[in-house]
C-alpha cells in the first residue's frame, strides 16, 4: 500500500513537471485564395513536405577593424559568442515527431481524405531523377546549429543536397513544384509542413563604439518567418566578422490545382508573431564584448631617422560559451505542443473550408 502510493506520488509529480511549461499567444496568418477547387473534384492529398525543425547550438561574432585618426591608432577587435543545448534525447524528439505525424494523418483522413503514397508520387515527372529519404530519422538540417526530425512512416523527395547537407527542393527552394504534383497526381491536393523550433534571438548592439560585441538572448519558441544568422566559415574569399543569413519560415501549406506555374487554390498558414514555449530554457543574455587597444603614435627626430614613427598595435579577441542543460522529456513536450497547436488548427480549419 505505502509503495503504491510513493508511485502514485513520483507519477503525480512527473506529470506536473511536464505540464509546467506552457504557450505563449498563438496569433496566426492565414493567406488562401481558390478555396471552390478544393471542394471539387479528387479528395487525395499528398505531402510533399513534413519536417520538425530545432535549434540546439548558436554562435555570433563581430568584429571591429583597426582604424585611427591623427595620432591615435587602434587595434582590431573580435567578439564571439556561443550558446549550446545539452541532455536533449533524439529519442525523445524522434517520438513527438511521429505523434505529430500520426494525429496530422488522422485529421486528413477522418475527413475523407486519401493519402497519396510516395511510391505512387515517385512515379511523376516532376520527381524523375530525385533520390528518396525515409524517415525516421533525425539530423543535420544544413542550416547552422539547427537538427531536423522527419517521423517514422513519412518519405520524401529531394534534388541533391548541398555542401552544408541541405536537402535541395528543386529551383529556388521548388516554386512551381506544388502545382506541377498536384496535375501529376490527378489533380490532388498537396500538402507542405516545415516548422521552426528556436531557442536563441540575436540582439543588436547600437551604442558599441569602437569595439565588437555581440548579444544572443535565449527565448524558445516556434517561429513564424526568421533569419538564422552565423559566422560564415569556409569560401575562396572571407571577410573577418562575415556572417551567413538564412531565411525559413514555420508554415502548414495546402494547394491544389495548377495554372501557369502557380496553383489555383491555397490555403497557407504561418505565424503572425513567434509562439512562445515558457518553462523549459531560462531567458538570459549571453555576452561578448571587446574594445579595440588604442596606442598613442611617439615621434622622434635623429640625425639618422628624421620623422620615423614607432608604435605597437595589439589586436584583442573574447569570447563567451555556455552550455544550457534541458530536460529532455519537458523540451519535447513543449516542442509537441507548440507544433501541435499550428497543425491542429490549421489543418482543422482547412478542411472545414474544403467541405
Amino acid at each position: 500500500m505505502k509503495a503504491t502510493f510513493i508511485t502514485s506520488v513520483l507519477l503525480l509529480l512527473f506529470t506536473f513537471s511536464l505540464s509546467a511549461q506552457s504557450l505563449g499567444e498563438y496569433k496566426p496568418g492565414l493567406s488562401k485564395y481558390g478555396i471552390k477547387e478544393f471542394k471539387k473534384g479528387t479528395k487525395k492529398i499528398y505531402i510533399s513536405n513534413f519536417s520538425i525543425n530545432f535549434e540546439v547550438y548558436k554562435d555570433a561574432v563581430d568584429y571591429k577593424a583597426a582604424g585611427g585618426f591623427r595620432s591615435t591608432v587602434r587595434g582590431e577587435a573580435t567578439a564571439r559568442a556561443a550558446v549550446g543545448l545539452l541532455k536533449i534525447e533524439s529519442s525523445d524528439i524522434q517520438a513527438q515527431a511521429d505523434k505529430l505525424y500520426k494525429e496530422f494523418i488522422a485529421n486528413l483522413t477522418a475527413a475523407g481524405y486519401e493519402i497519396i503514397s510516395p511510391e505512387e508520387a515517385g512515379k511523376t515527372e516532376a520527381y524523375a531523377g530525385w533520390e528518396k529519404a525515409d524517415g525516421p530519422y533525425i539530423q543535420e538540417s544544413g542550416l547552422p546549429g539547427v537538427l531536423v526530425a522527419v517521423p517514422d512512416g513519412y518519405s520524401f523527395f529531394y534534388k541533391g543536397e548541398t555542401k552544408k547537407g541541405k536537402k535541395k527542393k528543386g529551383f529556388l527552394g521548388g516554386i512551381g513544384k506544388p502545382a506541377t504534383l498536384s496535375k501529376q497526381l490527378g489533380d490532388a491536393t498537396i500538402a507542405e509542413v516545415d516548422l521552426y523550433v528556436m531557442f536563441t534571438e540575436d540582439k543588436q548592439s547600437l551604442f558599441k563604439g569602437n569595439a565588437a560585441k555581440v548579444k544572443i538572448l535565449t527565448n524558445l519558441r516556434l517561429v513564424g518567418s526568421y533569419a538564422i544568422t552565423s559566422e560564415k566559415k569556409g569560401g575562396m574569399i572571407k571577410f573577418k566578422g562575415a556572417t551567413t543569413v538564412d531565411q525559413v519560415t514555420s508554415k502548414v501549406n495546402f494547394f491544389k490545382g495548377k495554372v501557369g506555374l502557380g496553383t489555383k487554390g491555397a490555403y497557407q498558414v504561418s505565424l503572425k508573431k513567434p509562439l512562445e514555449i515558457t518553462g523549459i530554457i531560462p531567458q538570459e543574455k549571453i555576452t561578448a564584448y571587446q574594445k579595440g587597444a588604442t596606442t598613442y603614435l611617439t615621434s622622434f627626430n635623429t640625425s639618422s631617422y628624421n620623422g620615423l614613427t614607432f608604435y605597437s598595435l595589439e589586436n584583442r579577441f573574447s569570447e563567451t560559451a555556455k552550455w544550457i542543460d534541458v530536460n529532455s522529456k519537458k523540451y519535447a513536450q513543449g516542442l509537441y505542443e507548440a507544433c501541435s497547436k499550428i497543425l491542429k488548427d490549421s489543418s482543422t480549419n482547412f478542411l472545414a473550408s474544403s467541405k
